[in-house]
């Protein structure tokens, strides 16, 4: 049940700060600075890095597909670590906000730029795809081993 609330709440800041940006700013418009960051909005009609673009629909339904997948693995498998749980949940909420978005607008709403180095705008969505794709890279490199050891003698005792 927390990895629910945790999902329909990221995707909730998600979809609230991509309105207070696209209803308050011009396509193109720096709204202010937050020292490594600069509030821009930019309407991104592809997906990551503009990869796709202009290929909505394929995204779209990419997305969705997606989301449904994860849901039905979620009730098939049932996870219990806690890693594993945050990010599917990350990815999942990530995925549903930009899903979201190409549903509902055609393009996905990017406002988060990175002064620092030069890399694409991106959104509370794409933050929370990305780190829940580090932690389930670190959650196979250091735990699944973990779960499987712990499967594979839970099977061989029973």
């Amino acid at each position: 049940m927390i990895w629910l609330v945790i999902s329909i709440l990221t995707a909730a800041a998600d979809q609230i700060t991509k309105y207070l940006a696209a209803s308050n700013m011009t396509v193109g418009e720096t709204a202010f600075s937050l020292g490594l960051f600069d509030i821009t909005y930019v309407r991104n009609e592809g997906a990551a890095f503009s990869l796709m673009s202009g290929r909505m629909s394929l995204l779209s339904v990419i997305s969705v597909a997606f989301c449904a997948a994860v849901v039905i693995w979620w009730i098939k498998k049932k996870p219990t670590h806690p890693m594993l749980c945050t990010a599917v949940t990350l990815l999942f909420s990530g995925a549903l906000g930009n899903a979201i978005d190409r549903i509902a607008r055609g393009y996905v709403v990017d406002f988060i730029r990175a002064t620092f180095v030069h890399f694409p705008i991106f959104n509370v969505a794409d933050i929370a795809i990305t780190v829940g794709a580090l932690l389930l890279i670190v959650y196979e490199i250091f735990f699944n081993k973990e779960d499987k050891y712990e499967h594979d003698n839970t099977e061989a005792d029973g």
